[in-house]
C-alpha cells in the first residue's frame, strides 16, 4: 500500500487569537513578585549574628590597608544566602558610583538602623570608619552574648514547665480515670482532694486544649502588639515590679545605654545627637521616656549626670561616674567601664536566677506529681486498712 505524501497538501493556517502582550508581561510580573515574596519568607534575615560579622571584618579589612570594595568583594564571597550577597552588592555597587558608605547602607532601612549608618557617617566624616567598624562589631558581640544568656537563664524553666504540663496532663488523662474505676466499683467515700482531682480529669482534655489556645494567642498578641507604645509601657512596668528579674532587665539596657554612648562619644558625635540616636534604638520604654526628657535638658544646658539623676531608672552609681566623666571630659572611658561592670553583673545575676530557678521548678513538679498520688492512693490505704480491720 502506497503512503500519502502530506506534503503535497497545503494546511490551512490556524487562526491565533491576538495576543496581548501587556496582559501576559503583567501576570508574569505578579506571580514573579508573588514568588519572590513566598521565597523571602523562607530566607535568613540580615540580623545580629550576620552583621556582627559583616562589620567587624569590614573594620578589620579597612585598618589593614584593603580598598573598600575589595574588602566587600571579600565578604560578599563568603556569604551563601542569596539575599545577604544581593543587599552587599548593591552596597558596593552604590559605593563604587561615588557614594559614601553610610548612604549605601542608608539605602536599606529595613536591614540597617538609624543608629547604624549615623555611626558609620561619623566615622567616615572623623576619618575613623575602620575603628567605628570594629566597634559596631563588638555591640552586636555584646548584643549577641546579652541574648544568649538570657535565652539560656530561660531555657530551663520554660523545658521543666512543658514537662510538667504534659506529665501533669498524662497523670489526669490515663492514671487519674484507672483509679477512678476502682473507686466506683467500691463505692466509698472520697477525699475532698480525690473528688475534686476526678472533676479536673473528666474535663482535662478540654482544659489542656484551651491552654495551648491561649499560650498560642498570646504569643501571636506579643508578636502583633510588641512595636506598639502602650504595649511596651505596661509590660515594662509589670517586669520592673517583678523581684530579681527586673534588676536584671534594667542592667541589660543600662549596659546597652553605655556601650551605645561610648561608641558614639568615641566618634567625636555631639552629646544631645547620641542621646537622640540612643533613644531610637534602646527598644526600651523607661530609657526612651528618660532620655526625651534628658535631651530637652542638655539642650537647655544642663549637666548630663543632673539630668539623669531625675530619673529612678538611672542608678545613683551610673550618675555619680558620669558627673565623674564630665569633670575630667572623659565620658567614652566611663561609658566603656560601665559597660564592662554591668556585663559582668548581669552575667553573675543570671547564674545565681539559673541555680535559683532549677530547684524551684523541680520541687514544683514533685509537688504536682506528688499531690496526684497521694490523692489517688489514701482512698486505697483506707480500704486496705478497712478490710484487715474486718
Amino acid at each position: 500500500m502506497s503512503s500519502i505524501d502530506l506534503s503535497k497538501y497545503k494546511q490551512k493556517p490556524e487562526k491565533k487569537a491576538p495576543v496581548n502582550r501587556e496582559a501576559e508581561n503583567s501576570m508574569v510580573e505578579k506571580l514573579s513578585d508573588s514568588l519572590n515574596k513566598d521565597i523571602s519568607l523562607f530566607e535568613k534575615k540580615f540580623g545580629q549574628t550576620q552583621k556582627e560579622a559583616f562589620y567587624s571584618e569590614l573594620g578589620l579589612l579597612l585598618s589593614s590597608g584593603i580598598d573598600i570594595k575589595t574588602a566587600l568583594e571579600i565578604i560578599e564571597d563568603q556569604l551563601k544566602v542569596k539575599k545577604h550577597k544581593a543587599i552587599l552588592s548593591q552596597i558596593k555597587d552604590d559605593i563604587i558610583s561615588g557614594q559614601g558608605v553610610w548612604e549605601a547602607i542608608h539605602k536599606h532601612p529595613k536591614t540597617f538602623s538609624v543608629y547604624e549608618y549615623q555611626s558609620i557617617k561619623i566615622g567616615e566624616e572623623s576619618g575613623k570608619l575602620p575603628e567605628v567598624l570594629i566597634e559596631l562589631g563588638k555591640f552586636y558581640t555584646s548584643a549577641i552574648k546579652l541574648k544568649r544568656q538570657v535565652i539560656s537563664t530561660l531555657t530551663y524553666p520554660v523545658v521543666v514547665l512543658t514537662m510538667s504540663v504534659l506529665i501533669v496532663q498524662f497523670m489526669l488523662s490515663f492514671v487519674v480515670p484507672m483509679f477512678t474505676d476502682i473507686f466506683k466499683h467500691t463505692g466509698a467515700e472520697l477525699p475532698m482532694t480525690t473528688q475534686l482531682l476526678i472533676k479536673v480529669s473528666a474535663k482535662s482534655g478540654l482544659i489542656f486544649y484551651s491552654l495551648i489556645i491561649l499560650v498560642i494567642a498570646g504569643i501571636i498578641f506579643h508578636k502583633t502588639q510588641q512595636q506598639k507604645l502602650w504595649f511596651r509601657k505596661y509590660t515594662s512596668w509589670f517586669f520592673l515590679r517583678v523581684p530579681v528579674v527586673n534588676e536584671l532587665i534594667k542592667k541589660i539596657y543600662l549596659a546597652r545605654f553605655c556601650q551605645s554612648m561610648k561608641l558614639l562619644l568615641g566618634s567625636k558625635v555631639l552629646l544631645i545627637d547620641a542621646l537622640d540616636l540612643v533613644k531610637n534604638m534602646i527598644g526600651y520604654y523607661p530609657i526612651e521616656f528618660a532620655l526625651d526628657t534628658v535631651i530637652k535638658d542638655v539642650y537647655s544646658g544642663k549637666q548630663l549626670h543632673e539630668s539623669l539623676a531625675q530619673h529612678t531608672i538611672f542608678p545613683k552609681k551610673l550618675v555619680s561616674l558620669i558627673k565623674v566623666s564630665e569633670e575630667v571630659n572623659a565620658p567614652e572611658v566611663i561609658f566603656e567601664k560601665l559597660n564592662q561592670q554591668y556585663a559582668e553583673e548581669i552575667e553573675h545575676q543570671q547564674l545565681v536566677i539559673g541555680k535559683i530557678i532549677e530547684p524551684l521548678f523541680l520541687v514544683i513538679l514533685g509537688g504536682l506529681v506528688g499531690f496526684i498520688l497521694i490523692s489517688m492512693y489514701t482512698p486505697l490505704f483506707k480500704m486496705s486498712s478497712g478490710l484487715e480491720g474486718m
